[in-house]
């Protein structure tokens, strides 16, 4: 199944931005203001990816 929800979606920024926090508060990594346009852009498949399996598990509703 391909992912139904937009790069662009405003949660899918929401998520990788918290994810990224998450991986700077347990392991120093970068914030999400540190890392470069590429790496931004990088880690939003992912993100969406993680929303899109959280929605479709039922762990958060499907808005549409």
């Amino acid at each position: 199944m391909l992912p139904r929800i937009p790069l662009n979606d405003p949660r899918v920024l929401a998520l990788a931005r918290a994810r990224q926090q998450f991986a700077h508060d347990c392991t120093h990594l970068p914030t999400w203001e540190e890392l470069t346009d590429e790496d931004r852009a990088a880690a939003l498949p992912d993100a969406r990816n993680y929303l899109e399996s959280a929605i479709n598990a039922g762990l958060i509703p499907d808005p549409s």
